[in-house]
């Protein structure tokens, strides 16, 4: 534990160094107001569905895997093998959208494969000694990370991401405060950037891609929350 948290701060610092570097640069940040809003807006989206994955993937886990005994293949584990790793790289790809340039994605990217590629090979050893065949195949039908489209497009959202067990743990105080850090980076990296900023602006702004999410997801999980598409084949003469 203590070797992970010295990981991660190392990587808080060198994000924090690269920022300050950056924004010696305002060159490299887009000079349109309307196309930092779009970045704005679609990395707070990220960010919170990054922050309500990891709340899934954490509740589910805590209910179904009786305390780490037993292998958790349905509920947001039927998406990808690591929601708890892609609840984070949503996140930090949200962050990136706000804090630095767009184009610097691929970057992160790269960082973020760095930091955690290791650490999933070794947990999937571990869990193949654990539970052997079982765990091998389930690798074989779910994705180490990212989702397949087919499966995203047709899963019944009520069953892959349970309300009930994104309610019960720490991570649902993120919707809060995630969100808070976001504008609060926003507001410095414009006085940075552009040398002044409208706070009423971004907290709007802000707010406002907030009630898309909540609204798009009430919409999801009542009306629509399973997207069935058939593509019937044509038979060929």
């Amino acid at each position: 534990m203590k070797k992970r948290i010295q990981i991660d701060s190392s990587i808080l610092s060198f994000a924090i160094i690269l920022t300050g570097i950056l924004y010696l640069f305002p060159s490299l940040y887009p000079r349109s107001p309307f196309w930092d809003n779009i970045c704005d807006f679609i990395g707070l989206m990220l960010v919170l569905k990054g922050t309500f994955l990891r709340m899934a993937a954490r509740g589910f886990k805590k209910i179904h895997s009786k305390k780490s005994k037993d292998l958790v293949t349905e509920g947001p584990y039927t998406l990808t093998r690591n929601p708890m790793y892609l609840g984070s790289f949503l996140m930090g790809a949200g962050f990136v959208l706000i804090v630095w340039p767009f184009w610097f994605l691929p970057v992160f990217a790269y960082l973020f494969y760095l930091r955690f590629n290791k650490e999933i090979v070794k947990e999937e050893g571990y869990l193949t000694e654990i539970f052997g065949d079982r765990y091998k195949q389930y690798c074989r039908k779910v994705p180490r990370l990212f989702p397949k489209l087919k499966k995203l497009i047709n899963v019944d959202v009520r069953e892959a991401l349970p309300l009930e067990a994104c309610w019960n743990t720490k991570e649902k105080r993120g919707l809060f405060w995630w969100p808070v850090l976001a504008v609060l980076l926003e507001v410095f990296q414009e006085n940075i950037i552009f040398g002044g900023t409208d706070v009423k602006r971004v907290i709007s702004l802000f707010v406002f891609a907030m009630a898309v999410f909540a609204i798009g997801g009430v919409i999801r999980y009542t009306l629509f929350p399973k997207l069935k598409f058939n593509v019937k084949k044509s038979k060929t003469l």
